[in-house]
């Protein structure tokens, strides 16, 4: 489905929740006493899992508080604190669910030991096409199933996972060239959520490091290579240490917004409506936004920055996707609501070839 099409299904909700905030708001104007409150602002502190220099923190995460602040008229106000600062960056869903921090910001993939959906949450490689394919699925196929089956996972550890899961193009980054799937083997590679396990099927060694970590990882060899959104080679400055980006895109990773429960079942219902809202425009903001600067960083990171960039061929590029194939099976078995979830992408990805069949 065309990101036209995603974007009439976005403001079609969005028309339905301004409408249900008005609403929320006349009814409150109406039980109002006329008296001036003290200083009523409800205040959360946000932890990101990701670099404050990327784009998935300023492009996302900060939009949203932008957007929230904004549309509350400052009656929620979200500080974020960079990755580290308070917890480690998968410490951050345990953070949240004591409620030493309202909410997390990062990727699923730091929270699987808590919830088994996050590895799906994350993003699965070889699956879908273009970003507009991603978010088409997990937030709008079917009135957004993934997505409620995802959050009520969620729920059930008590978070509440925000409709904005933004996606961006994964590749290899190396401190030296790869050329060849063949030149992955025995490599040191750091990923997360599914990553792993692709990482093993390519006969490489899968490791485990906060985003935080990764620059001087590279730099030391600790690490050889990262399962990274290509643009990252320059947003937390990776051109410095790695010196290869191969690719085409073969997944998505996925950013997402958590909330503890508690903290957001306590918000007045036209402040839930101004997050859930605000949430998803910075979902669609930083998807706009980072497809039209990828292009230029890429170019950037060669022309001045001497990392090499490589196109896989077919050929080559189909060994990654043989890689992959497995990893729905085994997700599948995670949990019953894995299960359910790849069942769904399953009918959606039959579905879209079977209207590119008949287009």
């Amino acid at each position: 489905m065309g990101s036209t099409v995603i974007r009439v299904k976005y403001k079609i909700a969005r028309i339905l929740s301004v409408l249900t905030l008005l609403l929320g708001t006349f009814l409150a104007a109406a039980c109002s006493d006329g008296l001036e409150p003290a200083d009523t602002t409800i205040r959360w502190r946000a932890q990101s899992g990701v670099p404050a220099s990327s784009w998935l923190y300023q492009d996302h995460f900060v939009k949203f508080a932008e957007l929230v602040k904004e549309r509350s008229q400052g009656r929620l106000e979200i500080q974020i604190f960079p990755p580290g600062t308070i917890v480690d960056a998968y410490e951050q869903f345990s953070a949240v669910q004591k409620k030493a921090i309202d909410m997390g910001m990062g990727v699923g993939g730091y929270n699987v030991k808590q919830v088994p959906e996050a590895y799906i949450e994350q993003g699965l490689f070889g699956v879908f096409s273009t970003l507009e394919d991603f978010i088409d699925f997990y937030i709008y196929y079917k009135d957004g199933a993934a997505y409620e089956l995802i959050d009520a996972a969620y729920r059930e550890k008590g978070c509440h996972l925000l409709k904005s899961l933004g996606p961006s193009p994964l590749v290899f980054i190396s401190r030296e060239p790869l050329h060849s799937v063949q030149e992955l083997k025995g490599l040191k590679i750091r990923g997360s959520g599914a990553a792993p396990d692709l990482i093993t099927n390519l006969g490489a060694v899968p490791v485990t490091l906060a985003p935080a970590e990764l620059y001087m990882a590279l730099q030391t060899g600790t690490i050889d290579a990262v399962i990274m959104p290509n643009y990252t080679i320059g947003t937390i400055n990776l051109w410095d240490v790695a010196k290869g980006l191969m690719g085409p895109p073969f997944g998505q990773v996925a950013g997402d917004m958590y909330v503890n429960l508690e903290v957001y079942n306590s918000l007045p219902d036209d402040l839930k409506v101004i997050v859930e809202d605000a949430a998803e425009e910075a979902m669609h903001y930083y998807l706009e936004t980072i497809s039209a600067k990828m292009d230029e960083i890429l170019e950037i990171a060669e022309r001045e920055h001497g990392v090499t960039i490589v196109t896989l061929p077919d050929e080559e590029f189909a060994k990654i996707l043989e890689a992959a194939a497995p990893i729905l099976d085994q997700t599948a078995a995670r949990s019953p609501g894995s299960a359910k979830i790849i069942q769904l992408m399953r009918e959606y990805l039959a579905e879209k070839r079977t209207r590119g069949t008949d287009q």
